[in-house]
């Protein structure tokens, strides 16, 4: 009986953290916003131990953020934060499609990753669909490299990024079928063992959301 009571919480607060998680990339819970955990509950109707799961949970992915003894709250991010995101990602990704590409190796899960973003656009889904695909696809190629501490590293700036892979398709900055087809060439270079290349193009990918993002953020909110 303590079991079926265990499942049941876990499943209430998966249920809260999918659903916080997809208002958080709409933007229906906007950047900077304080969430104190009796707000969630109230305004989610749920017992206020599961609001606090769901919220370290997103905590957890860097979905929210938390500092010792605080509210958490939907991280702000400003230009700078964008470029250092992005030069960490640009070294780790990097790394990643390097080691893949001297192998020739190119993952299922990315396949699969692209193939369902594919199907997103096509479909019409919404944003968290085509987001979470797109993360899938950059999960699956340091998983692949099969280093426990890089995929660690990776994961370790994954969820700021998406909040910034969010960003960048709710304000339709770049076009997903642009997207698509660089993952696509990504996996060729990686195919075809060209380092320099494969290299090269995910050094392009990154480079152009972070240009199109730091961007609108200067537009949006000048110094």
């Amino acid at each position: 009986m303590d079991t079926a009571v265990v499942l049941e919480t876990r499943s209430v607060v998966d249920a809260l953290r999918s659903e916080m998680q997809g208002q958080i990339l709409r933007g229906s819970i906007p950047a900077g916003t304080l969430l104190p955990e009796i707000f969630v509950a109230q305004q989610f109707e749920v017992a206020r131990p599961t609001a606090k799961a769901a919220i370290e949970q997103l905590v957890n992915i860097g979905l929210l953020r938390r500092s010792r003894n605080k509210t958490a709250r939907v991280p702000l991010l400003d230009a700078s934060d964008i470029a250092d995101l992005y030069l960490t990602r640009g070294v780790i990704e990097g790394a990643v499609v390097h080691l893949l590409a001297e192998r020739g190796e190119v993952p299922d899960g990315a396949i699969v990753a692209l193939e369902r973003f594919r199907a997103a656009i096509e479909s019409g889904e919404r944003i968290e669909e085509l987001v979470e695909s797109d993360i899938q696809f950059h999960r699956a190629l340091a998983a692949a490299t099969g280093s426990p501490r890089l995929r660690r590293l990776h994961e370790s700036v994954i969820g700021e990024a998406h909040l910034c892979m969010a960003q960048v398709q709710a304000r339709h900055l770049l076009r997903p079928q642009i997207i698509a087809n660089e993952h696509k060439k990504i996996l060729a270079m990686i195919r075809s063992r060209s380092i320099g290349r494969a290299t090269a193009e995910m050094e392009a990918h990154l480079a152009r959301a972070q240009k199109k993002l730091v961007t609108y953020l200067r537009q949006e909110r000048p110094t």
